[in-house]
């Protein structure tokens, strides 16, 4: 059996597909198998994936019928996946070559850590550097290892493409939520962070590429809405949050809200904010963070009881 799977979804990708395959061909360790999940394409991705898998036999296609998405895609793969650790490369994007080699030793080296993530190059469509990185956009917390929970709550900062994770992960909290779109990837880190460590690498391992149609540019508004459900979903899973916590959740699902165009809804997530906050002394910045928004924000509310208002959440759930 190989000591590593790697899960690569791909749609409608054909132009950058073989770069990605390419990058994972390269690797100093080989000891790998890769599943690529076509997700019923309609450029030539397929025909590229096929040639590929003809000529070695460590990578495996699977093809679906329909467009099913890429948390089913990336499902669909785990549930195959024979390796005793776990990594993702999305098809527009690219790995270095030592990628495997480094991130298995940091992880053999810390043995009380269960996944090593990392930083990344970003690309545009030609491939080329585009002198930041992902780190630029989405920086770690001043704390980068260790128990991330508190830290993922609020905000997504690892890069899909950069983890490498030990099976024993799969086995806790199983597979990705499909009925979550776009940030699938930010839910599972946050259920993986409950009970495993995270370990950072400041080195740049992965290259992430920006094109038209990467999801951070064509999907924005589902994104946010995205978002709301990952909140929702940390407000009812974990029902034993501090104070301090709870406030902090409904203060960003509610700031979501108004973005979204749900002022009503919203604001009164910011007003529970604001109740809830009073009831916790380590809440005071989310309690003047909250006010000031309901001060910007628009005309008269009423409260209303925490924090499953029917209404905040209406069309949002799945």
């Amino acid at each position: 059996m190989p000591q590593v799977s790697v899960i690569m979804p791909c749609f409608n990708h054909g132009r950058f597909v073989r770069d990605s395959v390419d990058s994972i061909l390269r690797q100093t360790h080989t000891d790998w198998e890769l599943i690529i999940i076509d997700d019923c394409s309609a450029d030539d991705a397929w025909e590229t994936i096929q040639a590929f898998a003809r000529c070695d036999r460590r990578i495996k296609a699977i093809k679906h019928a329909h467009n099913l998405g890429a948390s089913k895609s990336r499902n669909d793969g785990l549930r195959i996946a024979e390796g005793d650790f776990i990594g993702f490369c999305d098809a527009d994007d690219i790995w270095e070559p030592d990628k495997l080699r480094h991130q298995l030793e940091l992880l053999r080296n810390n043995p009380g850590f269960d996944l090593v993530y990392c930083d990344a190059i970003i690309i545009d469509e030609e491939g080329q550097p585009t002198g930041r990185r992902f780190s630029q956009i989405f920086p770690p917390p001043r704390l980068p290892s260790g128990e991330l929970f508190g830290k993922l709550m609020s905000r997504n900062f690892i890069n899909m493409q950069s983890v490498l994770m030990r099976r024993e992960c799969v086995r806790r909290v199983g597979y990705f939520d499909e009925k979550i779109k776009w940030i699938e990837d930010w839910w599972y880190w946050v259920q993986l962070s409950r009970h495993h460590r995270f370990l950072y690498s400041k080195e740049p391992l992965a290259r992430y590429r920006v094109h038209s149609r990467s999801t951070n540019l064509v999907h924005k508004r589902g994104g946010s809405i995205n978002r709301v459900k990952v909140f929702h979903r940390i407000l009812r899973q974990y029902a034993d949050l501090p104070w301090s916590a709870k406030s902090k959740v409904l203060y960003n699902m509610g700031s979501e809200l108004c973005d979204l165009g749900k002022g009503r809804a919203g604001r009164r997530l910011l007003w529970n904010t604001v109740q809830l906050s009073v009831m916790d002394f380590r809440s005071l910045g989310t309690f003047c963070r909250a006010l000031r928004q309901l001060m910007l924000r628009a005309p008269a509310f009423k409260s209303s009881r925490i924090p499953e208002s029917r209404e905040a959440t209406r069309g949002l759930r799945a």
